[in-house]
């Protein structure tokens, strides 16, 4: 499977198809590792995950993924992030190669959890806008924009950056905009 594929799949396009190898090699990255991340894109395909996610020892906190390694026999994970060694929980007792949970599959890179307690806090929608188009372009562009936040929960937290030749960073609580 190409990279534009899984990005196709999953709604992530990365800056980088790798993570570094070392603390030495991220410290040489001259390009940030970043993502774009297309959120509540639809996926019949996806599994229901009805438990917590795993997650690395704080302050790091980054979830248990296919790009994890793995210690069967150790029923350990080492993050891809700080690089921490991580116990799996009792629930994961009966994990071999042959029997793996669904967020180390590599076809489920994107999982979905339902959690039994809800969110401490409303959703977060954060949109990135390049203002330097031509005119067609950006009237496009605000109309999706409308159509996007029409869509948006009433409690969701809402975020406007956009660039031109100025940074401007807008961002809204329900109704209220705050600048």
């Amino acid at each position: 499977m190409s990279f534009e594929d899984i990005e196709e799949r999953d709604g992530v396009r990365l800056s980088w198809n790798v993570w570094p190898s070392s603390r030495i090699e991220a410290t040489r990255i001259v390009v940030p590792i970043s993502a774009l991340y297309t959120p509540l894109k639809p996926r019949d395909d996806l599994p229901e995950i009805l438990y917590e996610p795993v997650t690395c020892k704080p302050p790091c906190r980054a979830v248990l993924n296919p790009y994890c390694q793995i210690d069967i026999r150790g029923k350990l994970w080492i993050c891809p992030f700080c690089l921490q060694r991580n116990a799996f929980p009792p629930h994961y007792k009966d994990i071999s190669n042959t029997n793996l949970p669904s967020e180390l599959l590599p076809k489920f890179t994107t999982i979905e959890y339902t959690l039994s307690r809800g969110a401490t806090v409303p959703p977060i929608f954060l949109f990135v806008v390049d203002t330097c188009v031509d005119e067609e372009d950006f009237k496009a562009l605000r109309d999706a924009l409308v159509v996007s936040l029409s869509l948006l929960p009433p409690y969701a937290l809402v975020g406007l950056i956009t660039f031109g030749t100025m940074v401007r960073i807008v961002l809204m609580a329900g109704a209220s905009w705050k600048d």
